[in-house]
């Protein structure tokens, strides 16, 4: 009996301590080692539960309903220790407990944590695969909150999150992050205890801020933090990421806002443009991690473009449309999300500009930058003041000078600080972005005095070291300072002559460039569409007029103009501007003697890159049929055929119709690039009657054909022998890739099925495009048609409104991330009115062209559904479609978010990799590695470099394996392709 009293009311005052958690925490779980406990009263616990269990060891009695809770607290705390494989967890309980935890024990364990979760509100296992296999174990293990187990695996992986800019107050990136590290342990524990979204975040918080407040108990948090200093390795990584933090948050705080700038003419504004802070390297790559923007580019509200984030974080500059009034909180994320939690809204508030009254006109008085009362004026300044202003129209400036007494006593009132003289010394150096007093480490830094003769100078009150130099007459110390701020003086100087300036890094910026990929390129790849021209500029310029031009001997010069709409960019092969050039080349004699691409950037550069004539060490004669070396005549090889009608290698007849492909019996990496294409002897034209059918066999997955079934080498050999042969014509180049694009389909049903392939076939190129994608969303919302709307008939008609649909769009909303910023009712009606519009002007056309047309139109839609439809085309881009083939949610997270148009190929596979689940778990070397991911995208992207590969057939029949990873890589070689304008002549020039 005394035994139970005391079971008792050790239970009581448990039911109390967690009773008064679970009102404190509303829905969030509870858990039971957050007892409170003290290590004695734990074992005068464990020594009640003990001789308990001696009159009842199989809880069979009904008495345990009510005095439950110190068994439960007790099977916790082994729970805590548990440690997985080698320290299983019934015999250390039974050990403990001097119990035999038999099958009937666990079972009446698990029922009496049934109990408290739903009397004492418990935390209960999820549904993670590991939890439902072991059913019983998952209750102690689970309310442990973070065992012993995992506490390396969580602060290894916190250290790795924070070392990648990642901020804690930054949840959903963060819990991503943290699963995509967890996906790559082979005990899979702490991925499924991240699985707990609310628990994971508060507990990784509260790990990197001791500190911070939050809602777990802080005594188990205090718990957590003694252990986790006993494990070296969890002790330095949980520091190390601590320090980091604390670091990033105090420079985070000390970031100065952008400036307003005022253009001026003659003293009177023209326009507002944005100046960002000139921040330090290492400021601006944690500001960059801070805002997490997609594609790293940043725009203001009525600004003309984004700019890089990097570009304006070393002072640069955004144009807004209009002088006045000045928008409050212009900045706006160039991707559009709302992010208003976290570091990211904490930094985005820091750089917005302030609101100013008064500019400080700049040398050369062509700008004027925003000053604030407590700045420091120097004598004969140029201040320009905004007095009042309804709008742009009558906005009302003065101006005043510092050296007229009256003007100074106005700013003085005003808060400013005017110096008594400017100071005997003059500096000169290479002038960083935004101030006089900036100037870029690279070059340096020059003092003398005024009076011409150069003194003894005093830098951050040491001698300053330096040599001197005399340029015209006048005599100059030059300085080297480190990057930061500093204070130059005179020696025998007072404090007006005190000079402070800064020295900051130059920025990050792109110079411009024209690089052409592959680097070896030949007028093969051109001909073939393999060849990419890449333009890198220093700042992100708009609707940039190019002209690429094609200069060969004895052959009339070729032309194509067009206009990039911003820089940088690449120019794919598949693009408008190289297919004019492309077909102009057909039926040349280039490839014998070569030509010289020239490609002239209008404003920024010119560059003229040699193309010589394709280097073939297997020469063909069409008269024999055979193969031979160029460097020896006598060995001669048979040919393999394909045809368009049957296009796997070897399946070809003598008799064809359509594209007849011939290459050389010879190792891959030689044959697969030395096809040769012919057009079929029908006399087919272009646009003229159906497209050939291609006759392809069963598909197997399997890496060889059989039983009349094709594998997936067969087909991949095909697809790239295609792809690479040389086209002799246009014709035949038409028909190469109506063939490629049946193998390519039936290569992405092998790898990543049939259900995926139904997807990519539905994709419309249109939503390359916003205003195309916008289309394409409203018109599976009804807001482009209906009943109240003409039903247009025939194709043409059709393809005339989409085009007007498209423009009136464009002209509505020129920036659709912008319109979902500031939505309003009103721009829902102008969409409207768009729509009518594009009716209209086909309604003039029909009449124009003498048909009867329908009559004028009038319609409205919801506002809500405008909307959502601007929000579906923002997302549209990103295939959305794809979503729930990508698993899991961590790996399409992170595949999502890419800048896909600036990212090389090592830049692909370091992305696959960084979120790669490996589909067979377990120790040891990975199934998938690097090198088979670089092959699968290969083989997508450039089966040119896959066929070098040694070994690409093994490398890539590994991945009829994990379907898993052949979408994913599939998805990155789409988007790459989408970002680029990459397919059949789809993109923009």
């Amino acid at each position: 009996m005394q035994i139970a009293d005391a079971l008792s009311g050790q239970h009581h005052a448990l039911a109390e301590h967690f009773a008064n958690l679970s009102r404190e925490r509303g829905e969030l779980p509870v858990f039971a080692i957050e007892h409170g406990l003290d290590d004695l009263a734990l074992e005068a616990l464990r020594r009640s539960v003990s001789r308990q269990l001696e009159e009842d060891p199989q809880l069979a009695g009904a008495a345990w309903s009510w005095r439950y809770l110190p068994l439960v607290v007790v099977a916790t705390e082994v729970g805590y220790r548990y440690r997985g494989t080698g320290t299983d967890f019934w015999p250390v309980l039974a050990l403990e407990l001097g119990i035999d935890a038999g099958h009937t024990f666990r079972t009446g364990l698990s029922r009496l944590f049934e109990l408290g979760h739903r009397s004492a509100r418990l935390a209960r296992p999820g549904d993670s695969p590991w939890e439902r296999h072991f059913p019983h174990i998952s209750w102690p293990i689970g309310n442990s909150l973070v065992p012993l187990e995992i506490q390396p695996q969580l602060t290894d992986a916190l250290r790795r999150a924070v070392r990648a800019g990642i901020s804690a107050d930054d949840t959903d990136r963060l819990l991503e992050y943290m699963r995509g590290l967890a996906a790559g342990h082979s005990s899979r524990r702490f991925e499924h205890w991240l699985l707990q979204r609310d628990v994971a975040l508060e507990v990784m918080r509260r790990l990197l801020a001791p500190e911070s407040p939050g809602w777990l108990s802080e005594t188990i948090l205090q718990r957590i933090d003694r252990d986790i200093r006993k494990d070296r390795g969890a002790y330095r990584a949980i520091t190390e990421a601590r320090k980091t933090v604390a670091r990033r948050s105090a420079r985070l705080a000390q970031i100065a806002p952008s400036r307003y700038v005022l253009v001026v003419e003659d003293e009177t504004p023209r326009h507002l443009i944005i100046r960002g802070p000139t921040l330090p390297a290492q400021s601006r790559d944690e500001v960059i991690a801070a805002l997490r923007i997609h594609g790293d580019r940043i725009r203001a509200s009525g600004g003309v473009q984004a700019v890089p984030l990097a570009s304006f974080l070393a002072g640069g500059e955004i144009t807004l449309g209009k002088v006045f009034p000045f928008p409050s909180s212009p900045l706006r994320r160039d991707d559009a999300l709302d992010v208003d939690e976290g570091t990211a809204k904490v930094t985005l508030e820091r750089l917005q500009p302030l609101q100013p009254e008064f500019f400080l006109v700049e040398a050369g008085g062509m700008t004027a930058f925003a000053v604030f009362p407590n700045e420091k004026l120097q004598p004969d300044s140029v201040i320009i003041q905004c007095i009042c202003a309804d709008d742009e129209e009558n906005l009302e400036t003065r101006v005043l000078n510092t050296s007229d007494s009256a003007d100074c006593e106005v700013l003085r009132r005003r808060g400013f600080v005017i110096a008594e003289r400017g100071p005997t010394l003059r500096l000169i150096g290479l002038p960083g972005p935004g101030s006089s007093d900036r100037f870029l480490a690279c070059f340096p830094v020059l003092a003398t005095q005024r009076s011409g003769a150069c003194t003894e100078l005093l830098l951050d009150g040491s001698a300053a070291p330096g040599e001197l130099l005399r340029i015209r007459g006048i005599d100059w110390k030059a300085l080297r300072p480190d990057v930061g701020l500093h204070v130059i003086e005179p020696a025998d100087g007072g404090d007006l002559d005190r000079l402070e300036f800064e020295v900051v890094e130059p920025p990050d910026l792109e110079p411009a460039s024209v690089k052409v990929l592959p680097g070896n390129a030949n007028i093969s790849d051109l001909e073939a569409g393999r060849l990419e021209i890449r333009i890198g500029a220093p700042l992100a310029l708009e609707d940039v007029p190019i002209r690429i031009r094609i200069v060969s001997p004895n052959e009339p010069e070729l032309a194509s103009e067009g206009a990039i709409e911003r820089l940088p960019a690449t120019i794919t092969g598949r693009s408008p501007l190289l297919h004019r050039i492309q077909t102009g080349l057909a039926g040349r004699h280039a490839s014998d003697s070569g030509l010289r691409l020239h490609v002239e950037v209008e404003g920024l550069l010119e560059k003229v890159i040699s193309l010589p004539p394709a280097r073939r060490e297997l020469r063909y004669d069409w008269d024999t049929g055979k193969w031979t070396r160029t460097d020896n005549d006598e060995k001669e090889l048979p040919s393999i055929l394909a045809t368009s009608a049957e296009p796997l290698l070897g399946a070809g007849a003598d008799a064809w119709e359509g594209a007849r492909l011939v290459l050389p019996d010879a190792a891959d990496h030689e044959a697969l690039a030395a096809g040769l294409i012919f057009p079929g002897k029908a006399s087919a034209r272009i646009g003229l009657g159906e497209r050939g059918s291609v006759k392809l066999p069963a598909l197997l997955r399997e890496p060889s054909s059989m039983n009349d079934g094709v594998g997936l080498i067969e087909l991949a050999r095909a697809n790239a022998a295609w792809q690479l042969a040389e086209a002799n014509d246009l014709l035949a180049n038409w028909q190469r890739w109506a063939i490629v694009e049946e193998l390519e389909g039936a290569l992405i049903e092998q790898l990543c099925g049939a259900n995926w392939r139904k997807l990519e076939t539905g994709i419309d190129i249109s939503i390359l495009t916003p205003h195309g994608a916008l289309l394409r969303c409203a018109d599976a919302l009804g807001l482009v048609s209906g009943k109240d709307l003409p039903r247009i008939e025939t194709a043409a008609d059709r393809e005339f409104l989409q085009d007007r649909l498209i423009t009136r769009f464009r002209e509505t909303v020129p920036d659709v991330p912008e319109a979902l910023l500031q939505w309003n009712d009103d721009l829902a009606g102008d969409l409207d009115l768009a729509v009518i519009d594009a009716y209209e002007d086909l309604r003039h056309q029909l009449e124009t062209s003498g048909i009867d047309a329908f009559d004028e139109v009038d319609m409205s839609r919801p506002a809500a559904t405008w909307r959502k439809a601007l929000e579906r085309s923002r997302e549209m881009p990103l295939l959305p479609m794809f979503r729930p083939l990508i698993l899991p949610d961590a790996r399409w997270s992170s595949l999502v978010s890419p800048w896909y148009s600036e990212l090389g190929e090592d830049d692909l596979v370091d992305l696959l990799d960084s979120c790669h689940v490996d589909a067979f778990r377990r120790p040891g070397l990975r199934w998938l590695g690097r090198a088979e991911l670089r092959t699968m995208l290969q083989l997508w992207l450039s089966p040119k470099l896959m066929v070098e590969t040694e070994g690409w057939r093994d490398l890539l029949a590994k991945a009829l394996s994990d379907v898993q990873t052949s979408r994913a890589v599939r998805y990155v070689a789409l988007r790459r392709k989408l970002a680029l304008g990459d397919l059949p002549y789809g993109g923009a020039n």
